[in-house]
């Protein structure tokens, strides 16, 4: 059986990391990965079987350049990813509108959504030339309310979801599957304050992997995953 080749980004900690171990535990993948810390990424693969990776890299997501180097190193391997997991972002601070610091707004528009973007670009004739793919974009429930404080990275998230929807439509004639995901809190080190009352991150994992094994039957999905309270920030 040929292998779907996976790339996640901000694979080191997280809903990254609780991703590339759940698919340890599945048949048929070998993985691409990504992140900021070669420590964290280091240790990761220790902990993982040796012919499950077969590119890992560690850059800043902020740089262009070095996202291009990335994407060009892994198609000069002929590596074609099946499954691109665009999983990395941050909210770099809290803040009302009228305080939002400019290049904070910047920072978070270049990870949430053009970073997103370059990668969805840099795989997606590769996807086209076999006739499959599927990308799937981590977003926030943020996108489906808004909160006070919450602006800058609401407007990131809210950039890519409608990046998003609009390849729902236009990735369909070329039988590529997009998948907007919409986690509620997880309690992962992407706060400050853990709290341990929000969704294990090995969960929405679990959940993100059942939707990429559905049947091959063209339908595109979304996926809402947030925990009972209103309130997930």
């Amino acid at each position: 059986m040929t292998k779907k080749i996976v790339c996640i980004t901000g694979a080191t900690d997280g809903l990254g990391k609780a991703l590339v171990h759940e698919f340890k535990q599945r048949n048929g993948y070998e993985l691409i990965l990504c992140g900021r810390n070669e420590e964290k990424m280091k240790n990761l693969l220790a902990e993982l079987p040796q012919n499950l990776v077969i590119y890992a890299e560690c850059f800043d997501m902020l740089s262009d350049e070095k996202i291009n180097n990335f994407t060009e190193t892994i198609k000069n391997k002929g590596l074609n990813p099946d499954i691109l997991i665009n999983n990395a972002g941050a909210n770099y601070k809290k803040s009302p509108v009228a305080e939002l610091n400019i290049d904070d707004l910047r920072n978070m528009l270049q990870l949430n959504c053009v970073s997103h973007l370059q990668l969805i670009q840099a795989f997606y004739a590769g996807m086209k030339a076999k006739g499959a793919g599927h990308i799937l974009n981590i977003l926030s429930s943020c996108c489906l309310f808004n909160n006070e404080t919450m602006a800058g990275y609401t407007a990131s998230k809210d950039a890519m979801e409608a990046i998003s929807k609009t390849l729902v439509k236009e990735a369909r004639q070329d039988h590529i599957k997009v998948t907007s995901v919409y986690p509620g809190g997880i309690d992962t080190g992407f706060r400050a304050v853990p709290n341990h009352s929000y969704m294990k991150p090995e969960t929405v994992a679990r959940t993100i992997v059942d939707c990429i094994e559905l049947p091959d039957d063209g339908v595109m999905h979304d996926i809402v995953i947030r925990p009972f309270s209103e309130s997930n920030f």
